[in-house]
């Protein structure tokens, strides 16, 4: 059983990729928060961010799924052990964590059961994304996850808060040729689909984790401060 999370636009990219990558697999899928009756022998719990301070909803998913399911595994996702809830979640869980960057491996790996593996948005096709672009696309958030409370960047859009559906995203960031970021699968999205693609820092490690672990190689580099 696959338990989808909650969260924006992006956040799709993580379950579009999911299912692909389950496509030969025998499975249902069932809303975190509407899932009563569900039981079994295996939950899947859908990766995302939503182990840090700003977002920190998954523990009660993690001991709902626990109580149902003889076994769990979470999926790739970043964590943020400072926060009490999420250190206490993964100290007394028997699941399967894994972490989607180096940084979360570090914190979780002494509290539980942990591996590092590719966020699932790695495992979609981005093939009939591709084409023709030109531009700068700021894509910027504009939620409790930002950094600091500095002037926005001009100009910025935050996609994965406007956009309608993934479809809509993939399109915007598929017309411009440099993508600039906080968001985790925007930038994933924009490497992925042969952009340049520069970065900065969310509240927390998340954004350079994923960047140093999984996109290197790519053509993406860290904003300087200032």
């Amino acid at each position: 059983t696959l338990i989808l999370s909650w969260g924006n636009v992006g956040d799709q990219l993580i379950y579009a990729g999911l299912r692909q990558l389950l496509a030969q697999v025998d499975y249902r899928e069932v809303q975190a928060r509407n899932w009563s009756g569900a039981e079994g022998r295996m939950a899947l719990l859908t990766g995302g961010g939503s182990w840090c301070r700003p977002w920190h909803e998954m523990p009660k998913v993690l001991a709902a799924a626990e109580e149902r399911f003889e076994k769990v595994i979470v999926l790739p996702s970043s964590y943020d052990t400072s926060v009490p809830t999420v250190r206490a979640a993964l100290r007394r869980s028997k699941a399967l964590f894994f972490a989607r960057e180096e940084a979360s491996l570090a914190q979780i790996r002494d509290l539980c059961r942990a591996d590092l593996a590719l966020d699932t948005a790695f495992f979609f096709d981005y093939g009939p994304y591709r084409g023709r672009a030109s531009g700068v696309l700021n894509a910027f958030r504009n939620d409790a996850e930002r950094a600091g409370s500095g002037p926005q960047v001009a100009g910025n859009r935050d996609i994965s808060a406007e956009c309608e559906n993934l479809d809509q995203w993939l399109w915007a960031i598929s017309r411009k040729e440099v993508i600039r970021t906080d968001r985790a699968h925007v930038m994933i999205a924009g490497a992925l689909l042969g952009k340049r693609v520069e970065y900065r820092p969310s509240s927390y490690h998340k954004v350079p984790g994923i960047a140093r672990y999984a996109l290197r190689g790519f053509p993406v580099t860290e904003i300087a401060p200032g």
